[in-house]
């Protein structure tokens, strides 16, 4: 990571910052985030009105996903990230139908949950992220690492647009 974006990246205090910040890189002010050493791909460009309101609102989103075509095969929309307990209850209330998957300490819901069945990436990206940004490493050591996808390959309808009613709903205004 280059001076500049690591300095950025050591300054942030809270989960709130972490957004801010992931946002900042969706619009091109940072190159590189914890998760990702380079700006944001192409295929992530139509979803950053999504994300930017879903970080805005309390899920510091890590890595996503469309749903894509390659080689004849479709693949699921999905996204990850960081979340407080109450916005944990608040993405479980608007993503019916989709899948969510969420891990802390001891307790890994992707051990049952498809595709996340065999391995929870959680610790790992927990770790560079707070590696990172070392001032929210309790905050992020607390929070939930969550992954949500959509069950239907080749569908972008209905993960984004329940992105967009997280950040609507009572508390996502921050």
């Amino acid at each position: 990571m280059n001076r500049a974006d690591r300095r950025r990246w050591r300054q942030a205090a809270t989960l709130a910052d972490l957004g801010e910040l992931v946002i900042a890189w969706l619009n091109g002010e940072i190159t590189q985030t914890p998760g990702h050493l380079g700006p944001p791909c192409d295929e992530t460009i139509p979803l950053i009105p999504a994300l930017t309101l879903a970080n805005r609102a309390g899920f510091v989103t890590d890595n996503s996903s469309p749903a894509a075509s390659a080689w004849g095969d479709w693949s699921e929309a999905s996204v990850s990230g960081f979340v407080s307990d109450s916005d944990l209850e608040r993405l479980r209330e608007v993503t019916g139908g989709l899948v969510l998957a969420a891990c802390r300490h001891s307790h890994h819901e992707c051990g049952k949950t498809k595709p996340w069945e065999l391995w929870c990436p959680g610790r790992e990206v927990r770790g560079f992220w707070s590696r990172a940004c070392p001032a929210v490493g309790e905050e992020l050591a607390g929070a939930w690492f969550v992954m949500i996808g959509d069950p239907a390959p080749g569908r972008n309808d209905r993960l984004w647009p329940a992105l967009e009613r997280f950040a609507a709903s009572p508390g996502g205004a921050r």
